[in-house]
């Protein structure tokens, strides 16, 4: 299966300095050449503005490829040429030196989403533990004690990269419950049983995010 292709959308990010903060950037692919990607002119995520970068500029460059796994690679703009659109030139280290960080359908990923759950008619606030496209794992909501097997409606709600957040709606089954030693509060393991697939892919791509992330923090 051939991962890289003409139209991939990829994610660039460059920090902003000592203070941690990144600038965020999409982009697609409009040609390949040995050790070399050309791409249309990068647009931020949040204002949608046009990025104007100095040749050397350095970044952190993901993409998801046609397996459904995320590839990560360092890149800097070489230089800018005229094709059938004005493109950039990004140093690429070649397919077989691409970071490969998603090896399964769902990547699990430990964090912090607001949640709401319930069942026919009461919603209880609490906070997942982790989250992957296939279910999550929450704190036991204080009003409701879920049980092993219990229906459970869910509201989760997303923060993404780019600033939007997503309501996800969700129905799922509860097939775990248990107390992590050395805490204090219970967790519950839900299934998603209906779930849209647009939600579920914002879901997979808020995980994708959360990883990038998380190893991006690690090699600071």
């Amino acid at each position: 299966m051939k991962v890289l292709k003409i139209g991939t959308q990829i994610n660039l990010d460059i920090d902003k300095g000592d203070d941690h903060k990144e600038e965020k950037y999409r982009c697609k692919l409009v040609d390949l050449q040995g050790d070399y990607l050309f791409i249309d002119y990068p647009v931020h995520t949040l204002t949608g503005k046009t990025g104007f970068f100095l040749d050397g500029a350095q970044f952190q460059a993901s993409f998801v490829g046609e397996d459904q796994s995320v590839y990560w690679f360092e890149t800097e703009i070489v230089t800018r040429k005229k094709l059938n659109i004005p493109v950039i030139v990004l140093k690429f280290p070649g397919l077989d030196k691409l970071d490969r960080i998603q090896r399964r359908r769902y990547v699990r990923v430990e964090t912090s989403v607001d949640v709401s759950v319930g069942g026919a008619e009461h919603f209880h606030p609490t906070v997942t533990t982790d989250i992957s496209g296939g279910g999550v794992a929450l704190i036991q909501p204080k009003q409701q004690e879920l049980k092993e097997k219990d229906p459970v409606r869910m509201t989760l709600v997303l923060g993404m990269n780019s600033g939007d957040y997503h309501y996800i709606e969700a129905e799922g089954t509860v097939v775990r419950t248990f107390m992590p030693k050395g805490s204090k509060q219970a967790r519950a393991s839900i299934e998603f049983d209906d779930i849209l697939d647009k939600h579920r892919q914002k879901i997979i791509q808020f995980c994708f995010e959360q990883q990038m992330h998380m190893r991006k923090r690690h090699l600071q």
